[in-house]
């Protein structure tokens, strides 16, 4: 059967009916007119004929049914009806049992449509009766055939969005072509799709004890099983006064399709003003639109505690703890050349451009963050002295706050970028709360072709409130509210104290993300990402932190900006 684009419907409001096993949500008995059925013709196959009405002559438990017609005599592939279930509000569904009653049929087609929006499609046969059958759609035994969109690898991601039921032309009886189904009490029943209990292992933590204002990486170790549905990881840091730091986040690998042995780490940044001291790691496992915990099996050194939750160790917060060190610098660049730089020895800006070297806006009509980027005046946002940018962010008279950004390329694509090669800026960075400065690369296609999915690469971000941490993160945006992103926090020294070096380097294979030389992240090159790439350097405010502590003025340094291509 075809694939077909399914639009969101209303409900009524389900209420929980007690029967024998699982508790059964009423879907619709049809005795009124009918909520949130939609009827699928089958257009893209034309020829086909159907219909979906209120029947008052037949019923199975009360006055009237659904009926659902099909004539194919001209042609066509099906004709269906789908439901969104967005009133169950995220409960866990098992299966949806209805009754028909049937002519001339010999099975359906059942579509499922699961949390990652992936369409999950297989058929049930009915029995070969005129009288009325109870039809049941287990979830466990239709998900994973032919399926399309969302996740789309043939797992089941719960919990259930919509289901359609679908009468085709392979599903007439033979020698006919057309077909009558009616539907009553239909019916949702409670439970889990798949309901596995994964067991977590005491965390590690690197290193044990920490400094405020800096932080360590908490390694999770999971022998995982499938969960049917995706849960995030709470992750609650106590104190002798309670929870004082949170590092909720998603697993590596969706619990509802993980298995095995299942390792990955996450970077927590202590807080400057938190009290030396030991601090329990608490975590479990959360599904956000129920509210529910999952119970989890422990193994040594993890302490089990009330409502499903789990002290998997310790980290020791002393002021007198080492700094970290990071490693000697790998990076080389014997085998490139320069290909474009601004050393600042004069400055070349416009508000919009043609003809200068920077833009002060981003290319794209897309402005961030909590204080404005100016329009450059002389003095402000930017000024150039003995080779070095200085990037103002500063509260005017009117209470607002203003920053500055600098692009290579205009609204049109004109300016520099480069597909490959190596990206860098030397810079320092303000110390303030509420101070956002960034370097990043952004695809200079899709600046004007909103169908590309537009890559960016964020080499370096860092927010005041944790002035040693330097984020990293790959992006896609688009098209449509398409986004994909994945980042990552590296403890750092210095980055308001002094000068330092922040780098991409864009390959076919790779994206690796460089400190002073030193790398520090590596990830595989998606096909977005081979693409030209320009530059922008900011100082912005914000980006979800607080700005009322915020110094007046400012000030981000930027000694060089420079890209580099692999030598023929």
């Amino acid at each position: 059967m075809s694939r077909v684009l399914l639009t969101s419907l209303v409900l009524l409001s389900p209420l929980a009916v007690f029967a024998q096993g699982s508790p059964r949500l009423p879907l619709d008995d049809f005795e009124r007119a009918p909520q949130g059925w939609k009827y699928i013709g089958g257009e893209e196959f034309p020829g086909a004929k159907g219909g979906l009405a209120l029947d008052g002559t037949v019923a199975h438990g009360g006055t009237s049914s659904y009926r659902l017609e099909a004539d194919f005599s001209g042609g066509g592939a099906y004709v269906g009806t789908w439901r969104e279930l967005a009133d169950l509000k995220g409960r866990d569904v098992s299966e949806i049992r209805l009754w028909g009653k049937q002519t001339g049929l010999t099975l359906l087609g059942v579509r499922l449509l699961d949390s990652s929006d992936q369409i999950h499609q297989s058929s049930v046969t009915l029995k070969s009766t005129a009288d009325w059958q109870e039809i049941v759609l287990r979830i466990s035994a239709l998900a994973g055939g032919e399926h399309w969109g969302g996740a789309n690898d043939g797992k089941w991601h719960g919990p259930l969005k919509g289901f359609g039921i679908n009468v085709g032309k392979n599903g007439i009886a033979p020698g006919q072509t057309k077909g009558t189904l009616w539907m009553d009490d239909v019916e949702a029943v409670a439970g889990s799709v798949i309901d596995g209990t994964p067991t977590i292992h005491a965390a590690v933590v690197n290193p044990p004890s920490c400094r405020p204002g800096w932080g360590a990486r908490i390694a999770y170790h999971w022998d995982a099983e499938p969960l049917g549905r995706d849960y995030s990881v709470f992750v609650h840091y106590q104190g002798a006064t309670g929870t004082v730091m949170q590092g909720d986040h998603g697993p590596s690998v969706p619990t509802s399709v993980w298995s095995g042995r299942l390792e990955y780490s996450k970077l927590v940044v202590i807080p400057e003003d938190l009290p030396d001291g030991d601090y329990k790691i608490v975590m479990g496992l959360w599904e956000n639109a129920t509210g529910t915990r999952h119970p989890l099996k422990t193994t040594a050194g993890v302490i089990p505690l009330e409502g499903n939750a789990y002290q998997i160790g310790v980290i020791k917060v002393d002021s007198k703890a080492p700094l970290p060190v990071l490693p000697k610098p790998t990076l080389k660049l014997d085998d490139f050349k320069l290909t474009w730089s601004d050393e600042f020895n004069d400055l070349s800006v416009s508000a919009h451009g043609p003809g200068t070297r920077w833009i002060a806006h981003t290319p794209y009509n897309g402005d961030f963050g909590d204080a404005g980027f100016a329009d450059p005046k002389e003095g402000f946002p930017f000024t150039v002295d003995k080779g070095i940018l200085r990037i103002e962010a500063s509260k005017g008279p009117d209470g607002r706050w203003r920053g500055g950004l600098l692009s290579s390329v205009d609204s049109k694509g004109q300016g520099f970028s480069q597909k490959f090669g190596y990206f860098e800026m030397r810079a320092k960075f303000p110390k303030s709360l509420g101070m956002w400065p960034a370097f990043w690369l952004m695809g200079v296609e899709g600046i004007r072709n909103k169908s590309l999915a537009n890559p960016e690469v964020d080499v370096v971000e860092q927010y005041g409130s944790m002035p040693n941490t330097l984020m990293a993160t790959l992006h896609t945006w688009g098209p449509g509210d398409k986004h994909w992103g994945e980042g990552e926090g590296f403890l750092v020294p210095g980055m308001t104290e002094g000068f330092h070096t922040y780098g991409a380097m864009v390959e076919d294979k790779d994206i690796t993300i460089y400190f002073d030389g030193v790398e520090l992240w590596r990830q595989k090159t998606a096909p977005e990402f081979k693409v030209p790439l320009y530059l922008m350097i900011d100082l912005a405010m914000g980006g979800g932190w607080p700005i009322d502590k915020a110094v007046t003025p400012s000030y981000m340094y930027v000694d060089y900006v420079r890209a580099y291509a692999r030598k023929k």
